[in-house]
């Protein structure tokens, strides 16, 4: 049978479309809340275990691809997946919720995002750094998508019944993705399967690189999944009628997309270093502006700017990291630079929630995520060119 190349990469965007269902959460906060009888931050919480979940899908990633071939794993990570919202859906608890969506639906996610960048790393007619920005853009045109069809889904079926739908839709694309995978022949190279294990020579032998790249992700996460998981909320607050909170998860999002497509490609024409100090530059300066200059209009220019700043380290890590250390340990290398994203994971929309819950508005934590991205910009100066020639 002739290999059908193109598939993997159709694979990777349907996989990520699907799971990016993540990232449209912000419109489930508040009716949780209700059906729950939670707060504010509780409900956040889950979110937040979700994001550590997330991240520790990608630190197995590397492994769980020796294990198994690519469409067996694509129909293992849909199956947790799938399981874990449907546990959510059907189980109306608190403790359902947060073992599904929470770990099971956050690991699947985690490891099911790198086996779309592997898929999109395989020998493809088109640029590498093209298809790393189809394939990550995906996952956030899966949250801008999500929340216009999750919001008729809560009017109709309530939040458990919303769940139990995005289950059944994860598990059919389970099926349907395995089957272009293995049409593909998409399979990962010989010497990423040969490749050093999780805890294995882990800062490398460039320890500032992997150390620099952790921290520039850690700061910039924090103010960029504030925006994320709160982005309906934050519209909300600073004026934006009920009626439209999608506006805020939806421009997130679209930014998002847009980050996710153009930095591998800016990574490899102008260097990593430049690229994630534009990002920096993009979360800390639009929300000290909403700080300074807080309304309805505003909120939403912020929101759409941040989602291009969080959105741009999706293809601009893979792109930098083989800049350094070449193709091959790009797997292994931002699985470890990605724990970054478990750490603000947990801490972002949970701090974001409490200090809602405190202060009755979201003020404070953003004041303190513009801060924490002037941190994250200073750190990002220190990264060193690559040892190969090109700019960083």
């Amino acid at each position: 049978m002739p290999r059908l190349p193109l598939l993997a990469l159709i694979a990777a965007v349907l996989l990520n479309f699907c799971a990016g269902s993540l990232y449209g959460w912000s419109v489930l906060i508040v009716p949780l809340e209700q059906s729950l009888e939670l707060s504010r931050g509780a409900v956040s919480a889950v979110y937040s275990v979700a994001l550590l979940g997330f991240t520790i899908g990608m630190f197995v990633a590397d492994s769980v691809f020796r294990l198994a071939r690519l469409p067996v794993v694509a129909l293992g990570v849909c199956g947790a997946m799938g399981v874990g919202v449907g546990l959510a859906g059907f189980i109306e608890s608190y403790a359902a919720l947060m073992a599904g969506y929470g770990v099971l639906f956050g690991i699947g996610v985690g490891i099911n995002y790198f086996l779309c960048l592997a898929a999109a790393s395989t020998d493809l007619p088109i640029r590498r750094s093209i298809a790393l920005g189809l394939a990550t853009s995906s996952f956030a045109i899966g949250g801008l998508v999500w929340p216009g069809i999750v919001t008729p889904l809560l009017a109709e079926l309530g939040p458990h019944g919303a769940l139990t739908v995005i289950a059944a839709v994860l598990l059919a694309t389970g099926l349907i993705s395995a089957t272009l995978l293995t049409l593909s022949g998409a399979a990962m190279p010989h010497d990423v399967e040969r490749g050093e294990g999780p805890f294995e020579n882990f800062l490398t032998e460039r320890p500032r690189v992997v150390i620099v790249m952790w921290l520039n992700f850690v700061f910039l996460g924090m103010g960029g999944l504030i925006a994320i998981s709160h982005a309906a909320g934050i519209a909300v607050d600073y004026g934006v009628p009920e009626d439209q909170t999608y506006l805020g998860a939806m421009l997130v999002n679209l930014g998002y997309i847009v980050g996710a497509l153009s930095a591998g490609y800016l990574s490899e024409m102008f260097g990593g270093r430049r690229v994630m100090i534009g990002m920096a530059v993009l979360t800390a300066a639009p929300l000290f502006l909403l700080y300074a200059v807080p309304s309805a209009s505003v909120s939403l220019l912020v929101l759409a700017v941040l989602g291009v700043g969080f959105g741009a380290g999706t293809s601009c890590y893979p792109v930098t990291i083989a800049s350094h250390y070449g193709l091959a340990r790009v797997p292994a290398i931002l699985g470890r630079v990605c724990t970054a994203y478990g750490v603000a994971g947990l801490a972002a929309p949970y701090i974001a929630g409490a200090l809602h819950d405190l202060n009755g508005n979201y003020e404070l934590a953003i004041l303190i995520a513009a801060i924490v991205g002037v941190v994250g910009l200073l750190a990002t100066l220190a990264l060193p060119r690559p040892l190969a020639a090109g700019p960083a």
